[in-house]
């Protein structure tokens, strides 16, 4: 009973400092919201079956676009509730931010069976951030302790996915020890539910569960340390199996190029040392907690919140990393430091005498009381409602929607983070870098922002590419616009070059030059682009290719999208040419030419050529099934799904024959 007692309280707590965020509509456009709401809005059925994603970075997988758990509750909620896909965004977000410390209560008081000092780790939790005194985000400052950070990174920027993640993180603790100790096939298939979902949320959902079994596996039965670490790289391999169909390998392996290519150093030798810095500390404190404690729990709290807590603190003072993204990691660290420092009291606590315990505690629900006060100011201002269409990312994107159908648009920045979840428009770039899918779209799109180091040579630069990519129009951002980010080196540069089709508040939408702004191109073979693109600058091959796009003797070809898994086209080829598409290549692809099958391949920018075989008046027709790979890891999934849901009836049916016998 005073554990529900508790639960509520907290719920209550976080859910009246964050309550605007079921209710008034917010607009930061700096943040990836405007990318959920689209994912949300115009998936469909495509979480179900291999999809290719049109809209964003000349077409990628399905697959590539998000971590899936996040987008689909959005597109859940909207739909049961009747509410707009804005508003659903937020209520997930205030569920997910009300719903961490009540996980994290729950957790802590199922494994110690102490409530109350399991609320005080979730209050704890909830209204301080001791990361901001160990590893600030900016200047040091002690007052920064009492920030509201979770709610800021979960409703001003970009970490619901993340936060969604770690609010499943303690009951995957919870039952993977449960697992380990108890051996029983319930434990066994929560725990591997509870880290597929916490994968489906955020990519860094299955390190952060790695990192807490490492743990767990080094203070639980060490003299069956070897049939743990068995048990729990099983519990993982079926997790992963269920979550198979959004993490096949390929998109792992575009994660950590995108992370290379984006300023992450990688693994280097620094990371080796960084690496070893930790297994010292932590094999030190593994060995020697031992004489403090013999509580495996408080072993495992103390152990757990070294570990999250070296990630950014090694990155931070010493430079050195062996994880991408090390800062991100201070919401484990909170969330570790929130057990590990009241656990960790709770001996000297428990020692005082009776009116010192109730003074102590009368001063910490005192400070308490003044943090829910302080987070509820700081809630209003941050949540107070606007109106997105108000904003230049909304009424441009509208513009294009209106103005410009059925051409490729590059848009800038935060505009074209929040285009899609107004508009169905086709973009140039549109997706998230840390899953890219074309590492070569993304150089051009570096080459369109920064492509010289004075305007006219950094105007022919963007220019190529665009024209390469089949971009139509072009959205430029001036310092002095609305628009977020800004990441124009020489805004100016296409003044007095493109005709300007639309300007308001500091951002211009300029029209690229085109023979024809369909898609698919009839050129020489030769004229293809073979080599890819060294960087940004390297353009010779680029610019014979835009050369043939031009060349007005070549015909042109009709092009059209039936849904997202089909293309049409119909043109005349004559010997050594070949058609071009301005869409991602993927082996998904298969092509059938006046009803024979065609040789579908890649050109040096990722992008699809084909060779009809045919002469004169040409019928293509390019479907699109994921390919092998992708549609096995989502059989895998489908697989281990239809294991899970069978395994308690035929269990009880293998028991039903046992005793019959």
């Amino acid at each position: 009973m005073l554990a529900a007692v508790y639960s509520v309280l907290l719920l209550w707590i976080n859910a009246y400092v964050c309550r605007e965020l079921f209710f008034a509509q917010t607009a930061y456009m700096n943040s990836m919201h405007g990318f959920w709401i689209a994912l949300a809005r115009m998936a469909g059925d495509s979480w179900f079956h291999a999809t290719w994603w049109p809209y964003w970075d000349c077409g990628i997988p399905f697959e590539f676009t998000y971590s899936p758990l996040i987008p689909g509750s959005i597109a859940a909620w909207s739909a049961l509730g009747k509410v707009s896909h804005a508003l659903a965004l937020q209520c997930i977000t205030g569920l997910v931010y009300c719903l961490a410390p009540v996980t994290l209560f729950l957790a802590a008081w199922l494994l110690t069976r102490a409530p109350g000092y399991s609320f005080a780790a979730a209050l704890f939790y909830s209204l301080t951030a001791p990361t901001q005194i160990l590893v600030p985000d900016s200047d040091f400052a002690v007052r920064r302790f009492w920030d509201a950070r979770r709610l800021f990174l979960v409703t001003v920027w970009d970490d619901t996915p993340h936060l969604a993640a770690l609010t499943l993180l303690p009951l995957v603790i919870l039952f993977l020890s449960l697992a380990i100790r108890k051996r029983r096939l319930g434990y066994y298939i929560a725990t591997a539910v509870l880290i597929a979902l916490a994968g489906l949320a955020s990519a860094f959902g299955p390190t952060m569960i790695a990192m807490a079994a490492v743990c767990l596996l080094f203070v639980l039965r060490r003299e069956d340390c070897l049939r743990n670490i068995v048990l729990t790289i099983s519990i993982g391999a079926l997790a992963y199996a269920i979550s198979a169909a959004f993490y096949p390998p390929s998109l792992l392996r575009a994660i950590r190029t995108a992370s290379a290519s984006h300023g992450e150093p990688g693994f280097t030798a620094g990371s080796v040392t960084a690496l070893a810095i930790v297994t010292l500390g932590w094999t030190l404190l593994w060995r020697y907690l031992p004489r403090w404690t013999t509580d495996w729990r408080l072993q495992f709290f103390g152990l757990f919140a070294y570990l999250t807590s070296s990630v950014p603190m090694i990155a931070a003072y010493l430079h050195r990393q062996f994880l991408p993204q090390p800062g991100r990691y201070k919401l484990e660290m909170e969330l570790a430091l929130a057990l590990a420092v009241v656990f960790g009291a709770r001996s000297w606590f428990d020692r005082l005498s009776l009116s010192l315990k109730g003074a102590l505690l009368f001063l910490l629900l005192a400070l308490a009381g003044e943090q829910i006060v302080s987070h509820r100011v700081y809630a209003k201002n941050i949540l107070a409602p606007a109106d997105v269409t108000r904003t230049v990312e909304y009424r441009a994107a509208r513009w294009v929607e209106q103005n410009l159908p059925g051409v490729r648009v590059m848009m800038p920045g935060s505009i074209g983070q929040w285009a899609n979840a107004f508009t169905d428009m086709a973009q140039f770039g549109g997706g998230s870098w840390s899953m890219a899918y074309s590492q070569i779209q993304q150089t051009g799109l570096s080459a369109v922002y920064n492509g010289g180091d004075t305007a006219p040579s950094d105007a022919r630069v963007s220019l190529a590419w665009l024209k390469a990519f089949g971009v139509g129009a072009v959205g430029v951002s001036g310092p002095d616009s609305q628009e977020f980010w800004k990441p124009f080196a020489h805004p100016a540069k296409f003044e007095g070059m493109l005709p300007v089709l639309w300007r308001e508040e500091g951002v211009t939408i300029y029209r690229v030059p085109q023979r024809s702004a369909a898609l698919a191109h009839v050129v020489p073979q030769a004229a293809l682009v073979t080599r890819t693109p060294s960087g940004p600058r390297d353009i010779d091959g680029i610019e014979l290719y835009d050369a043939a796009l031009d060349d007005q003797s070549l015909p042109l070809a009709e092009f059209r999208w039936e849904g997202r898994n089909r293309i049409r086209i119909r043109t005349a080829v004559s010997p050594g040419q070949v058609i071009s598409l301005q869409v991602s290549y993927h082996r998904g692809w298969h092509g059938v030419a006046n009803g024979r099958e065609c040789e579908v391949g890649r050109d040096g920018l990722g992008l699809i050529w084909l060779r009809p075989g045919c002469a004169g008046v040409c019928e293509v027709e390019l479907n699109y099934d994921g390919g092998r790979g992708l549609r096995f890891f989502r059989y895998l999934s489908y697989t281990a799904i239809a294991a899970l849901l069978l395994a308690f009836p035929a269990r009880r049916l293998r028991f039903s024959l046992r005793r019959s016998s």
